[in-house]
């Protein structure tokens, strides 16, 4: 498989939008998930990020490469996307991707992060498609990471991948979250970014 085609961002002039667009970090707006994803969209819901089938007694992943390419239909710039990747991970991002990073000095640590509360990313730009080969390469095999954080240049939708949840929020139009809904192997759930209930979509490791 070819690298991914990626832009590193440094320059963040263009979102200050998305800082106004989420609910503060504080004690009144915590257990909203506004904090976590922008609020305005028509409509909202959560995707699992691993589907029960107890008739099967079997577990599966959330396909992400299929939520993908249903996000690709609704965009008029899939050419255009961010995609942002927390720097907290542990396997290396800057060592990955050291091309993105060769006109900095190597001197120092890398600290042109795109900053929320209490959250540093990458932030890169590239085809939609290209977001999917984003991730650590193993003895020859990427293990894909979801972005963080994912939207098109034209904001038509955004999806959020908080690193303490265990679903992956989507905001868009009532078409686009319709869709995703109907889709079988997706166990979604509608909210409302503005009503507390963070809690429930905790990963087992933060319970």
């Amino acid at each position: 498989m070819k690298p991914p085609k990626l832009k590193l961002i440094t320059d963040f002039s263009e979102l200050k939008w998305l800082q106004e667009s989420l609910y503060p970090w504080d004690d009144l707006h915590i257990a909203c998930l506004g904090v976590f994803i922008p609020i305005g969209f028509e409509s909202y819901l959560t995707i699992r990020h691993e589907n029960s089938d107890p008739s099967l007694g079997s577990v599966s992943s959330l396909n992400f490469e299929r939520l993908t390419l249903m996000l690709r239909d609704f965009t008029e710039t899939p050419d255009e996307c961010f995609v942002a990747i927390w720097n907290g991970f542990g396997w290396g991002f800057e060592e990955v991707y050291l091309e993105l990073f060769n006109s900095f000095s190597r001197s120092k640590d890398f600290d042109k992060f795109f900053k929320l509360p209490h959250r540093d990313y990458y932030l890169l730009q590239c085809d939609i498609l290209e977001s999917l080969k984003i991730g650590e390469v193993f003895f020859g095999y990427l293990h894909f990471q979801k972005p963080n954080m994912l939207w098109p240049r034209d904001k038509s939708w955004f999806v959020s991948n908080e690193i303490d949840y265990d679903v992956t929020l989507v905001g868009g139009s009532e078409e686009l979250i319709r869709e995703i809904e109907n889709y079988p192997y997706f166990v979604t759930e509608r909210f409302n970014p503005a009503v507390p209930n963070w809690g429930i979509y905790r990963a087992d490791w933060m319970l």
